[in-house]
């Protein structure tokens, strides 16, 4: 096996036990046993757990970003449904799929890790002013449409409505159900975006 197919198996596998089980509460060597390699091997890749972190983020939201670009950059649909259609989207697939337990990868280590870690509170901050950007960028479309109301700065919009998207993830693994997905939604389509 070559070893970029190694370092992204040790991305793949490390990154899901990060997502469920924390930083602090994973360990190197569980990440190693998941990508079945020993647990030595590990430093030929990373030279530190907080490294690894960093590359797991890295990862992570590539995957992410490559989803908002794709679904708010579609100039096939108008901006504001884009936006809706891709929040939508991501309810469905936190209901579905997470089962309400795990939140967002990196909103987890964000609440973790960025008050004790500068670099993993760097990397976070950099993620997120990458997703409020493109949301950033489809809101002024809307607003050059006349989709929304011309005396919202669209920066401050992206970035309320992403902090609060990410606030709905955090209180869903708390109330384990959808209501604050559901709230986000009906915000975000009947009020912010009128």
């Amino acid at each position: 096996m070559m070893k970029g197919d190694i370092r992204e198996r040790i991305l793949q596998t490390g990154s899901a036990l990060m997502h469920y089980k924390g930083y602090n509460d994973t360990g190197i060597k569980e990440i190693t046993n998941a990508a079945g390699i020993p647990k030595g091997s590990f430093y030929n890749y990373f030279k530190s757990k907080e490294q690894f972190a960093i590359s797991a983020l890295d990862y992570m939201s590539r995957q992410t970003l490559r989803r908002i670009n794709s679904n708010l950059g579609d100039q096939a649909k108008p901006p504001l449904d884009r936006i809706i259609g891709f929040f939508a989207e991501m309810v469905e697939k936190n209901i579905r799929e997470l089962d309400f337990k795990k939140g967002c990868f990196i909103g987890n280590l964000c609440q973790e890790m960025a008050d004790v870690n500068t670099p993993i509170g760097e990397k976070i901050d950099d993620i997120f002013r990458n997703y409020t950007a493109v949301l950033s960028r489809c809101l002024g479309e809307a607003k050059k449409k006349g989709d929304i109301k011309t005396d919202h700065d669209v920066d401050t919009m992206a970035e309320f409505i992403f902090n609060s998207w990410e606030g709905a993830l955090m209180r869903v693994k708390a109330s384990r159900n959808a209501q604050p997905l559901t709230a986000f939604m009906d915000i975000l389509a009947g009020v912010l975006l009128k």
